[in-house]
């Protein structure tokens, strides 16, 4: 199981690998805003403290919207992450 930090919420969960991130925040109740959930927004920027490594790399469409809104190295989209290791989010 992947054991997922989010430090803002102060909540740790686990899930197994190949989960979507934005499941375990709707299934937990973490306090990340989602609007399109298709990765054309910014609404659930999330910023990455360790663990990115066990992330999905981002898609296409992730990867535009993260440059066109000039997001740091360490930002991801949590509509677009799949989990497949521990990870800490800030």
């Amino acid at each position: 199981m992947a054991k997922i930090t989010f430090k803002k919420d102060n909540i740790v969960a686990e899930a197994a690998p190949g989960t979507h991130l934005m499941n375990i925040c709707d299934e937990k109740g973490v306090n990340v805003q989602f609007s399109c959930r298709a990765g054309s927004c910014v609404s659930c920027l999330i910023t990455i403290e360790s663990g990115m490594e066990n992330l999905s790399p981002p898609g296409e469409v992730e990867k535009m919207t993260l440059e066109a809104f000039g997001c740091q190295p360490n930002q991801r989209l949590a509509c677009q992450v799949i989990v497949n290791g521990d990870v800490v989010i800030n």
